[in-house]
């Protein structure tokens, strides 16, 4: 991936190399101090708890036939609780690292995490039309590294960087490389939350190919894992086995819903618009809610891109058309402060000002429209942290907890309305 890159400007190079140092060093000695032992979690060491949590133990159970979505992989495995409604095809993606201890398998999965993280700089560099310099591409991944967004995610294990990379390849290859944008949307399966907002937007954007195969690939993916375990915990009887897994997903979103940081009313890290209504109204809106809600909020975004494609303006996913999609996909449906990191290539891509659409606007539009961007990847106000500590009114912590979403709000409605106004014929990067 990093064949044919110049170095750039060497100071600058060394000043990043710096800075992304200094931000894994310090998120290594964080993840050693809070460390969590695997078990129930105690709110206070939650070092690589998802990784825990959500890749290993799960991928564990499925090698071991063990349902990750019951009770009963609850109670035996040292985790907090069943995972929700992951597509088998993610849990069978982390199968590989169960074959290696749990410490060699922490290690190997945190260095796999920095690599994601330069490739999401890479993708977002590339896509933004702008030269393979590597000074450039370490100053952003020294940027989401020292991001909230990026640093809890590597302090916790979770796996959105896979997501994020995988949503940004999606989309920037639809048209010009379907199959690899097909075997993206494979990954971006891995969570309901994430492909359905993506399918309608992609959908309206006219990436028709690469939305028929990646769902024919999602299912398989997810078919032969989940045949699996509906054989094992049937005891041979597939039927019954997909009937208790079923079972077992219901119960175990519910238990998820019931965790304090999913509850809109209390959680301090969703970003969606809806969340922030029902924290609010204090009202706990199902999940057929939030979906009505998902579709009513697209239906513009997915308007505009309509009409985009019809004029054949798509500047791709470091563009306006990328802006519109990565921001709706924020807005629309159940989503955490670290998933702000699907905007890098359009934040990239207005600071890099190679693209025309980018380019045609005021400096001073620019900035706003960057900031906006960057406010949720590093609003710090908004965690336990912080609002454990501080003394806030009830009032303050509900305004504080709810400007990231309002924020993508507002930048949603102003993008939508920049691409009303723009019918140029724009070239995408490749």
């Amino acid at each position: 991936m990093f064949s044919r890159w110049s170095i750039g400007h060497r100071g600058w190079v060394a000043l990043a190399l710096l800075l992304l140092t200094l931000g894994l060093s310090a998120t290594v000695v964080r993840i050693v101090k809070k460390y969590q032992t695997p078990g129930l979690t105690d709110g206070i060491h939650e070092g690589l708890v998802d990784f825990h949590n959500g890749v290993f133990f799960p991928s564990l159970a499925l090698v071991n036939g063990d349902s990750p979505y019951g009770s009963r992989y609850a109670a035996e495995y040292p985790v907090s609780r069943q995972i929700p409604f992951f597509s088998p095809a993610i849990v069978a993606l982390h199968v590989p690292l169960t074959f290696l201890p749990l410490r060699v398998a922490e290690v190997v999965y945190f260095v796999v995490m920095v690599l994601l993280v330069l490739a999401i700089s890479a993708q977002s560099l590339l896509a933004a039309g702008l030269e393979k310099r590597l000074d450039w591409l370490l100053m952003i991944a020294a940027g989401i590294v020292f991001s909230r967004a990026g640093h809890v995610t590597l302090f916790n294990g979770y796996f959105t960087f896979e997501l994020v990379l995988a949503t940004i390849v999606a989309v920037r290859f639809a048209d010009s490389r379907p199959f690899l944008a097909a075997i993206a949307l494979v990954i971006v399966s891995a969570k309901p939350t994430f492909i359905l907002p993506l399918g309608f937007l992609m959908l309206a954007r006219g990436n028709i190919k690469p939305l028929v195969l990646g769902a024919v690939m999602s299912i398989v993916a997810a078919a032969l894992p989940l045949a699996w375990l509906a054989h094992h915990e049937g005891d041979g009887d597939l039927g019954k086995g997909l009937v208790d897994i079923r079972q077992q997903i219901a119960d175990a979103q519910e238990v998820h819903h019931n965790e304090p940081n999913e509850l809109p009313a209390l959680s301090w890290t969703r970003v969606d618009i809806f969340a922030i209504y029902a924290k609010w109204t204090n009202q706990d809106p199902g999940d057929t809610t939030h979906l009505i809600v998902m579709l009513g909020i697209v239906v513009f975004p997915m308007a505009v891109l309509h009409i985009r494609r019809r004029q054949g303006v798509d500047d791709g996913v470091a563009g306006l058309t990328g802006a519109i999609i990565m921001t709706a996909m924020i807005v629309s449906l159940y989503r955490q402060s670290y998933d702000v990191l699907l905007l890098a290539p359009p934040l990239v891509g207005i600071v890099g000002r190679n693209l025309a659409f980018w380019r045609s606007l005021g400096a001073g539009t620019r900035i706003v429209l960057a900031m906006m961007m960057i406010f949720p990847a590093y609003n710090y106000l908004s965690t336990q942290m912080v609002l454990g500590k501080a003394d806030f009114l009830e009032g303050m912590i509900k305004t504080v907890t709810s400007l990231n979403a309002i924020v993508m709000v507002i930048l949603l409605i102003w993008l939508c309305i920049l691409a009303c106004k723009d019918n140029r014929s724009l070239k995408i990067p490749r």
